[in-house]
């Protein structure tokens, strides 16, 4: 140490302290510190983007699972919920499709004691049938009468579920009404919970029905089917009606309290199931539901969004650990790189990566042949790109004429410009129609689509030859769906009123329909809407068209149905019972002219009450075709005609198109009925025929009246009369006269036997009688033709 760092320490000091503020921004400034920088900010990055990544997949996977898992919780419960009810109809049809009951108050006021006990059985019968019913009864409003299955029948006033009976003219229901109850008074067990079901008679009604069918189903049965799932511990399941009234919920001290499902918000479950993410009493919770379409019942499982993202705390502690080991990694990373020991490795791979120049080029020939085939490929390429083009701006445009002609497009300046851009020459203003032609029929050439793109080009062709070349209109034709065309016209006359120009296009149109049926062997349908002005009012068009083209189930195929002459009226008529009445007393004497008629009137009448109401004509033919069901049944109770009624099912009634193929459905269930009725009834009337022969060959001496044998065969003496004449081609009376005259000679010829004996041996009671019609049958008298019966026995 020199004399002045003696002299002065404080310098030596700072010197040091220099020298080591040199040392550590070295450090900084070094390469292993600036490799660790970049692999601790890569390093960061990348776990960064893992955890997310793990924390999002995990998510979406414990949200799929737990959607899945909710979604086949709630099918098995409404499986078995579905199978319990289905049971429960299935028993329930031995009511409804039973005319007995509707007419019990008639046995019950007319005192008719085996007939009501007959009826009560019945109704035990339908408890006893399933385990699920716990009781039934139908309630008779008008009457304030009950016919239960646990009382028998009733008033109103002592009945014990009185309360409830009575207040079911209160309420307002489509099909069914759907309450969970305690019976107190009913039940033998005290307070047990059922789920009751109220139903009417008739099944469509107007007004106040004729009575109502409560049925009253066990509730244990949901409890347990819910009992038996394996949910998680803060779940819960809850079963509604259609109102949202709760019928059952998971019974668990983990499930849902009574006062929380009040809480509960049903009316923001929509649709016919789906899954939703809700606050349940200030949770998050997910809300999967699901609903039964027969009854109409919603099944709601609910479970805390905390239960199911309960795992994914373990994808956290994965990221931290993921951190960790990627901080070690950068450190040794930069450790490693800044000592340079992967110089050498670059090196070798830069002079692996180097590329010496010289070498053999390649000929002209086969540069020019490679370039041909690229260029050649790239026109290829680009031709099809221009099909492709062309094909989707097609599509955009059909797709943009739907959606006008529908109404879903203003009628602004820019629908304008497109319609002036696809070269369709309509306006804002003016009148507009649109007719929508359905092609009847089309379905049967569902395997030939040549014949049917064919069919549907030609007839395109031909109506826009009328249209626009001819007539001149402005407008467009659309294929609308499969077997429906889709024609938009606008009407630019403003010289002329609406009401001449309406005129003028009905007619038009008649002479179109006429063109195309001469044209083509298929027949089509047209709708035609009311005449509306301005663009904007397509939409309406198009509703008009609709609505008309859906009245051919009443007007039938090959028609042109304008929307003015079809439109619905406010009210429409009552089920005619009287004409129902009249056709099943015909089909039950087998009057196949009375049956006929009767189904032409039954048409008749609703094709001048239908007012538009399309749905309510199905629902009246399928109460015909149920009531002809139950009559069919009522003429054989041994269900001998249980392979052909198989054949015919309501669902392919209610598929039919038009009101004349109902009625021809209908009609041909009847031909075949009465058919069978007819071959039952001419083997039973040959058999008739030959007793009553027989019964004739026994008992010549006996009274063989008209009346004697219709008492004898308990049928009227006209139909005896009818039957046998059909049978056998001659009368009783004949038949009667000759065996007794043929009786008669046998025993003229025995001369032991004396005339008045005779005469009494064959059935006539005196001599006089007896000589009278033996004579008008032979032409003699007994006496004179047993003596010339005897002068032959010795010569012969």
């Amino acid at each position: 140490m020199n004399e002045q760092d003696k002299a002065n320490p404080t310098r030596r000091q700072s010197g040091g302290e220099g020298m080591n503020a040199r040392k550590k921004w070295g450090f900084m400034q070094s390469s292993l510190f600036e490799y660790f920088y970049y692999f601790l900010a890569l390093s960061l990055l990348i776990s960064f983007i893992t955890g997310a990544a793990l924390y999002y997949s995990s998510s979406n996977i414990l949200w799929r699972d737990a959607v899945q898992s909710s979604s086949n919780t709630l099918q098995l419960l409404k499986n078995g919920q579905e199978i319990v009810l289905s049971e429960v109809d299935k028993a329930m049809e031995a009511v409804f499709l039973d005319s007995s009951f509707m007419n019990f108050m008639e046995y019950y006021e007319s005192s008719d004691i085996l007939m009501q006990r007959r009826i009560q059985e019945r109704l035990e019968g339908v408890v006893l049938a399933t385990d699920y019913i716990h009781s039934v009864y139908i309630h008779y409003p008008r009457e304030q009468f009950v016919l239960s299955s646990i009382q028998g029948a009733v008033p109103l006033t002592a009945f014990s579920d009185k309360t409830f009976a009575g207040a079911l003219a209160g309420e307002k229901f489509d099909e069914s009404l759907v309450r969970t109850r305690s019976l107190q008074e009913i039940s033998s067990m005290g307070n047990e919970n059922v789920i009751t079901i109220v139903k009417t008679l008739p099944i469509i009604h107007a007004g106040m029905p004729y009575a109502y069918v409560v049925i009253n189903i066990r509730s244990d049965y949901l409890v347990n089917i819910m009992d038996s799932l394996n949910t998680n511990r803060d779940a819960f399941l809850i079963i509604t009606d259609r109102e949202g009234h709760v019928l059952s919920r998971k019974s668990s001290e983990e499930s849902l309290s009574s006062g929380d499902s009040e809480d509960f918000d049903f009316s923001m479950l929509t649709g016919q199931s789906g899954n939703r993410f809700a606050k349940i009493n200030g949770i998050d919770s997910l809300v999967s539901y699901i609903s039964s379409e027969p009854s109409g019942w919603m099944y709601i499982y609910s479970m805390p969004k905390s239960s199911i993202t309960e795992s994914v705390q373990l994808w956290s502690r994965a990221t931290i650990t993921i951190v960790a080991i990627a901080l070690l990694l950068s450190l040794a990373g930069s450790f490693l790189l800044s000592k340079r020991i992967f110089n050498p490795v670059d090196r070798l791979l830069s002079l692996t990566r180097r590329v010496h120049a010289g070498g053999s080029g390649s000929e002209k020939g086969k540069e020019m042949t490679q370039l041909e085939t690229r260029v050649n490929r790239l026109i290829d390429h680009n031709r099809d790109l221009t099909l492709l083009l062309k094909d989707y701006e097609t599509h955009r445009k059909e797709q943009f004429l739907h959606r006008l002609a529908r109404g879903e497009e203003p009628a602004d300046l820019q629908t304008l410009e497109r319609l002036r851009y696809y070269e369709v020459p309509l306006r804002a203003e003016g009148y507009y129609a649109m007719i929508m032609i359905s092609l009847d029929g089309f379905a049967k050439l569902g395997q030939e689509e040549s014949v049917r793109n064919e069919l549907v080009l030609r007839m395109s062709e031909l109506i826009r030859e009328e249209a626009f070349a001819k007539q001149r209109y402005q407008g467009y034709l659309l294929e609308h769906e499969s077997n429906e065309l889709l024609l938009v016209l606008g009407l630019q006359s403003p010289d002329d009123d609406s009401e001449s120009m309406l005129s003028q296009l009905h007619r038009w149109i008649r002479h179109l329909h006429e063109l195309l049926q001469t044209a083509s062997s298929m027949t089509a349908t047209f709708g035609v809407s009311a005449l509306h002005e301005g663009l904007e009012e397509l939409g309406e068009c198009y509703l008009e068209a609709e609505s008309a083209i859906s009245q051919k189930l009443v007007y039938g195929y090959n028609n042109v149905i304008f929307y003015n002459g079809a439109k619905s009226e406010p009210s429409i008529a009552l089920y005619p019972l009287k004409i129902e009445k009249q056709l099943l007393t015909h089909f039950k004497t087998g009057n196949r002219e009375g049956v006929a008629q009767s189904l032409l009137e039954f048409e008749a009448y609703m094709l001048e009450h239908h007012s538009g109401q399309i749905e309510v004509v199905r629902q009246y033919f399928l109460q015909l075709f149920s009531s002809s069901l139950r009559c069919i049944y009522e003429i054989d109770a041994n269900l001998g005609f249980q392979p052909i009624i198989q054949q015919f099912r309501y669902t392919d009634l209610l598929e039919s198109d038009t009101m004349q193929s109902m009625v021809s459905y209908i009609q041909s269930l009847y031909d075949l009925i009465l058919g069978q009725l007819e071959q039952k009834r001419s083997m039973k009337n040959k058999e008739l025929a030959l007793d009553v022969t027989a019964y004739i060959d026994d008992h010549l001496d006996g009274d063989l009246s008209i009346e004697r044998l219709s008492d004898l065969f308990a049928i009227s003496m006209s139909h005896l009369r009818k039957i046998y004449k059909e049978e056998t081609g001659v009368t009783i009376k004949d038949t009667i006269s000759e065996k007794r005259i043929s009786r008669a000679r046998q025993l003229l010829g025995d001369p032991r036997h004396k005339i008045q004996d005779i005469a009494h041996m064959v059935g006539y009671l005196t001599v006089q009688s007896f000589a009278k019609a033996f004579k008008m049958d032979t032409g003699q008298t007994p006496g004179e033709y047993r003596e010339q019966l005897l002068r032959r026995s010795p010569g012969d």
